[in-house]
C-alpha cells in the first residue's frame, strides 16, 4: 500500500472513531455524511492536510473555543481539551497558537494551555467587528479553527442545542471567520450538533434533522443552525474528539509523536472541572463529556491513540 494510500485508511479509521454517537444525538451521522460530501475524505485527515497546506514554520494559528453552560453561566467541558491536545501538536510541528474564547471561558481556556495567550472576545458587536480587525492585523493568521464554539443563526442570535438563546454571554466570534474569508484565510470548524461556528457549510441538513434547527425556543423563531461556513467541517460525538482526530492526522502528515490517551485525557478533564467547567448534558463539576461518562471517554481517547500509533 502507498504512504497516500495508508494515510486515507488510518484517515477513515480516525474517523469512524471520532464520529460514534456515544452521547446518543441521533444526528450525528446524518451531519457527519453532509460535510464529507464536501470534502470527499476523510474529515479529521482533509483539517489536516488544508492546515499543512496553508502554513509554514513560525506561522500563527488561531483557535476559538468555549461554549457557555447557560444555566451555570460557566464553561462546557467539550472544547478546551481537544483545543489543548491541538495546540500541542501544532506547537511540535513549530505554530504559534492563539486561543480566542469569551470572558466567561476564560478560566477554563487557560487552565488547559497555561503556557498559550488567550484573547478574551467581546460580545458587544461593535467591539468584536474592530476585534477581528486588530487581531489580524496584528498577528496575521493563516488558519483559524473552531472547536465546539457557538454560532450566530440568520438573526445573528446563539442558542443551545434546546433552542435557549444565549447571545449574551457568547463572544461574537462569527467575525472572525468573516474577517478570514474576506483575507482568504483558511478556517476549519470542529462541531457536533449544528450550532456552532462553521457549522454553515451544511446549514440545510442542520435544519431539517437537528431538533430545534429550524425553529428555537427564543422569540427570533430562526432555529439554532449555525449560518457561518467553514473551509473544512469536522463532525465528532464530541468535538474534543475531533480535535484529537486532526492532531492524529496531523502527527502522522509531520511524523511526529501522537501522545495524548487515556490517562492525559483525565488529567486535562480534572484542569477544566478545577477552573470552574461543567458537563453539558449533567450540568454537573464531573469529567463527563456531552454526558458521555469519563471511562466510555477515556476509551475512545484509547482508541484515537491506538490507531495513531500502530
Amino acid at each position: 500500500m502507498t504512504i497516500e494510500g495508508e494515510l486515507d485508511r488510518k484517515g477513515y479509521m480516525i474517523d469512524e472513531a471520532v464520529a460514534m454517537d456515544l452521547p446518543h444525538r441521533r444526528i450525528v451521522q446524518k451531519l457527519y455524511e453532509a460535510a464529507v460530501e464536501k470534502v470527499n475524505k476523510p474529515l479529521c485527515l482533509a483539517a489536516a492536510e488544508r492546515i499543512t497546506e496553508k502554513t509554514k514554520m513560525g506561522d500563527t494559528i488561531f483557535i476559538i473555543t468555549g461554549f457557555p453552560v447557560v444555566s451555570k453561566n460557566v464553561c462546557e467541558t467539550d472544547g478546551p481539551p481537544g483545543a489543548a491536545v491541538l495546540a500541542k501538536t501544532l506547537n511540535s510541528a513549530g505554530m504559534k497558537v492563539i486561543m480566542v474564547t469569551d470572558e466567561l471561558c476564560f478560566d477554563v481556556v487557560k487552565a488547559v494551555t497555561p503556557k498559550i495567550y488567550v484573547v478574551k472576545y467581546p460580545v458587544n458587536n461593535d467591539t468584536a467587528t474592530e476585534k477581528a480587525e486588530e487581531l489580524f492585523s496584528i498577528h496575521n493568521p493563516s488558519v483559524l479553527v473552531s472547536i465546539e464554539r457557538s454560532g450566530w443563526n440568520e438573526k445573528r442570535e446563539y442558542h443551545t442545542m434546546r433552542g435557549v438563546n444565549i447571545s449574551n454571554l457568547v463572544g461574537k466570534t462569527d467575525y472572525l471567520f468573516g474577517y478570514a474569508k474576506k483575507r482568504g484565510v483558511t478556517t476549519i470548524a470542529i462541531a457536533d450538533g449544528g450550532n456552532e461556528l462553521g457549522c454553515g457549510s451544511i446549514i440545510e441538513t442542520v435544519r431539517k434533522h437537528v431538533p430545534y434547527g429550524d425553529n428555537c425556543q427564543c422569540p427570533c423563531g430562526k432555529g439554532i443552525a449555525a449560518t457561518t461556513p467553514s473551509d473544512v467541517l469536522v463532525i465528532g460525538g464530541t468535538s474534543n474528539w475531533g480535535a484529537y482526530g486532526i492532531a492524529a492526522c496531523l502527527s502522522l502528515l509531520k511524523n511526529l509523536d501522537y501522545r495524548h490517551e487515556g490517562k492525559s485525557e483525565l488529567r486535562l478533564l480534572g484542569r477544566v472541572i478545577n477552573a470552574g467547567g461543567v458537563d453539558s448534558v449533567t450540568k454537573e463539576s464531573q469529567s463527563f463529556v456531552d454526558g458521555v461518562p469519563t471511562s466510555i471517554d477515556k476509551l475512545v481517547v484509547d482508541l484515537i491513540w491506538s490507531i495513531a500509533n500502530a
